[in-house]
């Protein structure tokens, strides 16, 4: 503080403060951190203003200072205090120092330690071979590979439908710390076409060297048609020389009517539809209505059925019926009554509360 004086009731006193301090109104508001000093005058007695010195606040260290870590300020965030920094599970410390220092320009002293994401050896997956040995040595960086080999017989777990199935597996190092998930599942032929329902038996359904034999009349000796490692069967299916003869009209059960437009020879389809729209007609365990399913059954909408070779529809037409359609709203956070049954899923969930992440019902009013 240095202060000048031209007479007894005049007084001018210039404020500069100390390294690391900040110059604050009696309001308690900065007055700019670019100010570094204030002069203040007395005139007839009173000062014009009144400031003070207060310490630089760094505030609390965020996550652009050290990622996944939380921080500890337990003397403040003031001037020279300093803040401790602990990494958040699954990241680990790399360095010795987790300390920072509040410094005089309100910023943070730079880290001399950080948080490294890393997963530790990936879990043992089934029926697979790991390739790459070092995988077994742990801390790995995140995008990391290891990379497996299913063993014969089993084949990469895959959603989509129709790939050729993979045998090398590959799984990564996730950002959370964790190896994605990989599987090596059994290999799986194809079901027979409808047409040749309850005409073959096989030895392990349709798994990998199951062998299926067709029974046909006069019966012979036929050769097995097995399931390959490559998940087809060494030969195709087909209908047996001696089978003849039409499928009865399906009959017109449950409200369900049918158009059989390449007539009931065997291997015709016929396809069904409700008599009274809009409804899906489909597939229902005996004794189990429309009214009495409960919402987890999901039932499969039928598309046609088929006339197989021992004469018989399939799937049953007495097993075939008619639920009134659901309209295409469902789930988007507003209880329709249409949809509020169990073949709807209840609205996706949306006539309860406790599915609802608002835990608040809105409803459509119809007028």
């Amino acid at each position: 503080m240095n202060c000048t004086s031209d007479g007894p009731r005049h007084m001018e006193c210039s404020i500069t403060c100390e390294k690391g301090f900040v110059l604050r109104s009696s309001s308690g508001k900065s007055l700019g951190s670019t100010q570094q000093d204030v002069v203040l005058t007395c005139s007839s007695g009173r000062w014009d203003r009144s400031v003070t010195c207060d310490p630089v606040d760094c505030g609390v260290p965020d996550q652009s200072h050290v990622y996944y870590a939380k921080f500890s300020c337990p003397k403040g965030t003031t001037y020279l205090k300093r803040c401790s920094f602990s990494c958040v599970h699954p990241a680990k410390l790399q360095g010795m120092n987790q300390w920072l220092t509040c410094l005089e320009d309100g910023l943070w002293s730079l880290p001399e330690a950080y948080c490294k994401l890393e997963c530790d050896a990936p879990p043992a997956v089934p029926n697979a071979k790991l390739l790459v040995p070092r995988c077994l040595q742990g801390n790995h960086d995140v995008g990391s590979v290891c990379r497996y080999k299913c063993k014969p017989g089993y084949h990469v777990a895959e959603n989509a439908a129709g790939k050729p199935k993979k045998k090398f597996l590959k799984i990564q190092c996730l950002e959370s710390g964790q190896w994605e998930e990989g599987h090596c599942v059994p290999v799986v032929c194809e079901p027979p076409p409808p047409v040749f329902e309850g005409m073959y038996n096989c030895t392990q359904g349709f798994e990998l060297d199951s062998q299926c034999v067709l029974n046909c009349e006069p019966p012979g000796v036929r050769v097995p048609i097995v399931c390959t490692k490559e998940g087809s069967w060494t030969e195709e299916f087909t209908l047996c020389e001696s089978l003849q003869g039409t499928c009865p009209p399906p009959p017109e059960l449950n409200l369900v009517e049918y158009k059989c437009e390449q007539g009931h020879g065997i291997g015709a389809v016929c396809t069904p539809s409700c008599i009274i729209p809009p409804s899906d007609p489909v597939i229902l365990p005996e004794n189990v209505t429309a009214e009495t399913m409960d919402h987890r059954l999901q039932p499969t909408r039928v598309q046609h059925i088929v006339c197989t070779g021992r004469l018989r529809w399939y799937p049953d037409p007495s097993g075939i019926h008619c639920i009134q359609s659901c309209e295409p709203f469902q789930a988007d956070g507003w209880c329709d009554t249409i949809n509020n049954r169990a073949y709807c899923q209840y609205d996706g969930g949306d006539c309860c509360s406790s599915t609802l992440s608002s835990r608040k019902v809105s409803a459509w009013i119809l007028e």
